[in-house]
């Protein structure tokens, strides 16, 4: 045994290999394209009613109506890094090449599609980092005006860096996620402000997807699974696990009068991140999410005899959603 001993700690070092450090650190001028696709599939659960808080048991005969929503996101941009700061870029010239976004709806034999694109489709934003507010401060970089309200919430950051070890790692190693990481799937480039061909912009919705980004709470980690060489790029493989939870509250018109409406939303994700090492930025990604959407409708009553009670309907929607991430340097 004592023989065998030093070889078999020979053999676990060297399945550790050796530390490495990813760092965000590509060369000032480096032009990267990012292209990042998104589809969901999501049906109908379940529906209950509650009265008063007892929930009321649907009758033997009541089928659970089919609804079905398929959801496909396309987003694609080239970034040039004008100047490197610490960990993230000084200036970057960001110019959105192609957003769309399609939605199709079944219920029972119907379908309803839709199509959305953005008015940023084609323009090019300069992103400068402003250390006093410790934010960018975006800025058009062509001829054309920008909405200072749809500006508050860009996000410079499509390059995962929230997947990032803050210190060297060897395979098998692993650190915490934020939830922050999530939002470079969910809003590749922040809030796009996508809308139909004949809509304006949906200040309502901005709103909400600001109460979603401002309440996403959550936490994952991600694993060292191996350094390797591919197409002649030495790629750091992490593996990802990231679980994160979100809502927005609303009021809206009920039978009954007004109701107040909550939307939450869980998801569960796993993938893989690759990190080009020598350039020092994100390669590529694949994760998928199961994933929840819970409203909650809430509304106050009164029977014929005049007692007042309260009638809570909550509907479920789950599904899966796929991510796809290639980031190329040009």
């Amino acid at each position: 045994m004592k023989l065998l001993f030093p070889s078999l700690a020979l053999l676990l070092l060297s399945a550790r290999g050796e530390d490495v450090a990813p760092l965000f650190e590509p060369e000032e001028g480096t032009v990267l394209k990012r292209v990042f696709d998104a589809q969901a599939e999501y049906g109908l659960e379940g529906i209950t009613y509650a009265i008063n808080g007892e929930e009321i048991e649907p009758p033997e005969d009541m089928e659970l109506p089919e609804f079905k929503i398929s959801f496909r996101e396309h987003i694609a941009v080239t970034d040039e890094l004008e100047s490197m700061g610490d960990g993230r870029p000084q200036v970057l010239l960001r110019t959105f090449d192609e957003l769309s976004q399609d939605d199709d709806q079944t219920q029972g034999e119907e379908t309803a599609t839709s199509h959305s694109s953005s008015d940023l489709e084609g323009r090019k934003l300069r992103f400068t980092w402003n250390a006093d507010d410790e934010a960018y401060d975006v800025a058009a970089a062509d001829e054309g005006e920008l909405d200072s309200g749809m500006t508050a919430w860009l996000r410079e950051d499509m390059d995962l860096r929230a997947v990032l070890p803050n210190r060297e790692v060897a395979v098998g190693d692993e650190w915490s996620l934020p939830a922050e990481l999530y939002l470079c799937f969910m809003w590749p480039g922040g809030l796009l402000d996508f809308h139909g061909e004949d809509e304006e912009v949906d200040e309502d919705g901005r709103e909400v997807n600001g109460q979603t980004i401002d309440g996403l709470t959550g936490s994952g980690t991600a694993r060292l699974e191996e350094v390797r060489e591919e197409d002649g790029q030495r790629l750091a493989v992490f593996h990802v696990e990231l679980t994160i939870q979100t809502g927005i509250d609303q009021e809206g018109d009920g039978q009954f009068g007004p109701m107040q409406v909550h939307v939450g939303m869980e998801r569960t994700l796993t993938g893989t991140i690759l990190w080009d090492l020598e350039h020092g930025h994100a390669h590529s990604a694949e994760l998928e999410a199961e994933a929840t959407r819970t409203t909650t409708r809430t509304q106050s009553a009164s029977d014929e005899e005049g007692q007042e009670f309260e009638l809570v309907e909550t509907e479920t929607l789950a599904g899966t959603i796929t991510y796809s991430t290639m980031i190329e340097r040009q």
